[in-house]
């Protein structure tokens, strides 16, 4: 009888152990990630040729409730067009004035509330993976070397470059998945995010050669975040 008062104390309090908590804490975070930007002359998408470039970011999560935070992200992603257009594209793109080849940068910075899908919660077991989404505003201005090219009637050509910079609006997409660090307290986890223009143009080009009419930063960030706080 003893031992089986023991064995069910000791089930209830291992029980006990595994139930989750609201426990999420203001947090920080630090991320680095492949990128990729949808425009009018950074690749042929439909063909899968463009450019992965690294994207880097920086965030902060304020606690509202049991499943929502409040998230400030500041990014910098490199852009770059790449060479992966034949005469006839080029031309068509020359013949506007505008770009067809540029590098360079681009600072992100956007706010937005988080819906955590699976949080822990009092009573119930902790999942070992938590989901999270979220939608919300942001401010990108890029900065890059742009590359013109100019025909002449011999049929012959010259390039020129310049610095060429944008900004404007977009709406940042996110979905994210994190499993928490028993020892730090941290956790880890990977962030897809589409960062959508919606205004200004993030390459400076506004033919429309693409599917979709706005300019479009997809980064897929695998971060590590840390508490701050209660």
């Amino acid at each position: 009888m003893k031992r089986l008062i023991l064995f069910i104390t000791l089930v209830l309090s291992t029980f006990q152990l595994l139930i989750g908590q609201d426990d999420r804490t203001d947090r920080i975070g630090i991320g680095l990630g492949p990128s990729k930007l949808y425009g009018d002359n950074t690749g042929i998408h439909s063909e899968f040729k463009f450019r992965v470039l690294p994207a880097f970011s920086l965030d902060y999560s304020k606690k509202i409730n049991e499943n929502f935070d409040a998230k400030v992200t500041i990014g910098f992603q490199s852009i770059q067009s790449g060479d992966f257009y034949g005469m006839n594209e080029i031309s068509k793109i020359a013949d506007a004035g505008l770009p067809h080849a540029f590098t360079g940068s681009m600072f992100l910075v956007d706010a937005m509330p988080i819906y955590h899908i699976n949080p822990n919660k009092s009573g119930y077991l902790p999942s070992l993976v938590k989901v999270y989404t979220g939608l919300g505003l942001g401010f990108f201005g890029s900065s890059r070397e742009d590359t013109r090219r100019f025909f002449n009637n011999a049929g012959g050509f010259r390039d020129e470059t310049s610095n060429g910079s944008n900004s404007g609006l977009y709406i940042p997409v996110r979905l994210g998945g994190y499993i928490e660090l028993e020892k730090t307290k941290g956790e880890i986890g990977l962030e897809g995010s589409l960062l959508i223009a919606a205004t200004g143009q993030m390459e400076g080009n506004d033919q429309q050669q693409k599917l979709l009419r706005p300019d479009i930063a997809a980064q897929l960030i695998v971060y590590y975040r840390i508490p701050i706080g209660k």
